[in-house]
């Protein structure tokens, strides 16, 4: 098991848990994954220090659950995985325009922020998304410019985009494909039965393979989309898929924490 995918399923352990956890529970819950008890403390050491992680109490008692920063992106992939918004899209964009930082790690934090919310780059330091849905865009925009100086204007493009360049911008027929190849491959897990433990490494795979992808979704509006439902049947998948999983990773998770 890789580094990064090991991180990813230990993170994912406070994701379905959805409360602070202390390392013993994180060790136990790692069990059916097959990750040793000190690959756990490495991970979680190492999490802390690069601010995914907040830890707090006592050295052998302490609890850990995700940072502020890291609780943000959590947020923004559970928004992705519930039903798009009905509101209807007026053709309208937004034109952001901000002073990069001078600080290369800052300035890449900054990028990533700006891709995870949809922004795609026009020039070093201008990018544009569709104002939709409305009141949500703006507050990512004002969230921003809190953060860096800049400007932003509203407004239809001239000329717009045609449908090769909005591709090519979002990459949609890339993104299609995978969606529509992971929601087969979603709705084809089986449920293990008779091991709760089984069931809830089963959910941590499955999530650690539907988060990543999920949160490229930069939340285009239906009309840019098109034909293209591989997002769509990805949600759905995933939601039949947890529906039948739930009871048994519940039932593991309250065995952990109960007993610990």
């Amino acid at each position: 098991m890789s580094f990064e995918s090991t991180r990813t399923l230990l993170f994912g352990i406070f994701v379905v848990a959805g409360r602070r956890l202390t390392a013993a529970q994180v060790i136990a819950l790692a069990m059916p994954l097959r990750i040793s008890a000190t690959n756990v403390k490495s991970h979680l050491t190492r999490m802390v220090a690069d601010g995914a992680l907040v830890r707090s109490g006592p050295v052998r008692r302490a609890h850990y659950w995700p940072s502020r920063r890291k609780a943000k992106v959590i947020e923004g992939i559970d928004a992705r995985l519930r039903k798009a918004s009905k509101e209807r899209w007026d053709g309208a964009w937004l034109m952001l325009t901000l002073q990069m930082p001078t600080n290369r790690a800052r300035r890449d934090r900054l990028r990533a922020s700006l891709w995870f919310y949809g922004f795609r780059p026009l020039s070093v330091s201008t990018f544009i998304r569709p104002a939709w849905p409305q009141r949500w865009a703006q507050s990512v925009v004002r969230n921003h410019l809190a953060h860096a100086p800049g400007m932003c204007l509203r407004g239809k493009l001239l000329g717009g985009l045609d449908a090769k360049q909005l591709s090519q911008l979002y990459e949609l027929d890339v993104f299609d494909r995978e969606a529509r190849r992971l929601a087969q491959w979603t709705n084809a897990r089986r449920i293990p039965r008779g091991s709760s433990g089984a069931a809830f490494a089963t959910r941590l795979r499955v999530g650690g393979l539907v988060a990543p992808l999920v949160s490229h979704d930069p939340r285009l509006p239906p009309a840019l989309w098109g034909r293209r439902t591989g997002l769509r049947d990805l949600v759905r998948a995933f939601h039949r898929f947890e529906a039948r999983i739930a009871p048994s990773v519940q039932r593991f998770l309250d065995e952990v924490t109960i007993r610990s």
